[in-house]
Order: C-alpha cells, then structure tokens, then sequence
C-alpha cells in the first residue's frame, strides 16, 4: 500500500440520500468522524478539499451477506468513478458488510441507540477508513480496466464463462464471474448481471475466457474444454 504519513485520508460511507465522511488524523494516526452531506453534494465537497492525486479517498463497498454485489454496490462504484474522474486521487474499497451491527455492538450500554443511528452514517465511515488502515492488503483499488473487443467467432459454444475480465462483444449463453468493483460495474451498466460467489457457477464451461493475471484463479473443480487468456 506504501506510505500514507503526510497524505490526506478520508473514508466515505456512501449512501442513496447522505454520505457519512470519515478523516484520518495523522498526528495520531487514527480515524474521526467529520460531517454527514447530501449525497448529491459529494462530489462538490471532495473537490473542496484541494485533494492531490497522492491523497487517498476509501468508499465502503455495499456486499449482501451472501457475498453478492448489487444495485447499491453499483452506485457507490459509480460516484467512486465520478471523483476518480474529476479529482484523480487514489481511491480504495472496502467491504462495509457488519458495518452498523459492528458499530451498534460496540457502544451498546454506552450511547443510547437513537442517537447512534443519528450518526450512523459518520460513525460507519469512521469503521469503514479504520478497516482501511488496520487491513490495507483487504482493500481493492479502483483502476479503469482494458475493454476488450474480440476477432472470433462465438457461436459454436454452448456455454461461456467470462472470468473478472471485460470483454465488448455480444454473446449468448454466458456466466460472467466479476470479483473487481470496475468489472462488475462494467457489466452491470450494459445491463449484464454478474456474481462474485463460485457456487452459482456451472461445474463445466466450452470456454473460459479471462485475463493472463486471472488464470490462476480460477477454480480447480471448473472445467472447461478451452481456456482464453487475453
């Protein structure tokens, strides 16, 4: 992950109507809340910090139980996409599944529920930038993929499975298995729905088609008659 001393940190739980925000404090090295915005506001107020490329904004990543990603997932990545785009920080994901159950347990007895739940959204991002800071190796930067369009002709397989790589072609009769946030983004702005879970894949595929970094990856109990490494 590097260093972070000297960089300016914030953490965000982000949300369809409000945005909790989370700094790191560095002389001490440890996370504080800051303020709770409209969610239409982000953008604007991350602009106003003066953010360098160097500094670093963590979103906390919205995962089902299951380990799904969803609708929610999609937003975040989206506004995470709209500030990587108009700031050019590094930004980071983290998964935020225990986040409020975490926070509630730990104040239970100390602070009364009401007012914890008025806080909710600071208090979770305060959570979400020291999960950050405790496990950096968990977190999974945002990078804007390759797009790949593809010279071959695909209808002679009656199954495809296409592994954490996006791909510009339209194919029938395929599973798309997206574990990045960017990917699953990719697919799901086209309109393709994706999983993170091994276990609703098939046990056999006519293709795989992934990336060269991916090959390893993929699980030993699926098969396939062909693999494509882009």
């Amino acid at each position: 992950m590097g260093v972070i001393k000297n960089l300016k940190v914030y953490g965000i739980d982000y949300g369809t109507s409000n945005c909790g925000i989370a700094f790191l404090k560095q002389d001490i090295n440890i996370p504080l809340p800051k303020e709770t915005i409209k969610s239409e506001k982000l953008l604007e107020y991350l602009v106003s910090l003066d953010l360098s490329h160097d500094d670093l904004i963590v979103f906390g990543l919205p995962i089902s139980m299951s380990g799904r990603y969803s609708k929610q997932s999609f937003l975040s990545i989206d506004e995470a996409i709209r500030v990587k785009e108009r700031i050019g920080c590094k930004i980071y994901f983290v998964d935020e599944r225990l986040t409020t159950s975490s926070l509630y347990s730990e104040v239970r007895g100390e602070v009364s529920y009401k007012k914890v739940k008025r806080t909710k959204d600071q208090n979770s991002s305060v959570l979400i930038l020291s999960n950050f800071i405790q496990s950096p190796e968990n977190a999974i930067a945002l990078v804007e993929k390759e797009v790949y369009n593809l010279k071959k002709d695909f209808s002679c397989y009656k199954d495809i499975l296409i592994w954490d790589v996006p791909i510009n072609n339209e194919l029938e009769n395929f599973s798309i298995f997206a574990k990045d946030p960017w990917i699953f983004w990719y697919y799901y702005k086209k309109g393709y729905e994706s999983t993170t879970l091994i276990s609703d894949l098939k046990d056999y595929y006519d293709l795989i088609i992934t990336s060269k970094e991916n090959r390893e990856k993929i699980q030993l109990n699926i098969n396939c008659k062909e693999l494509m490494c882009l």
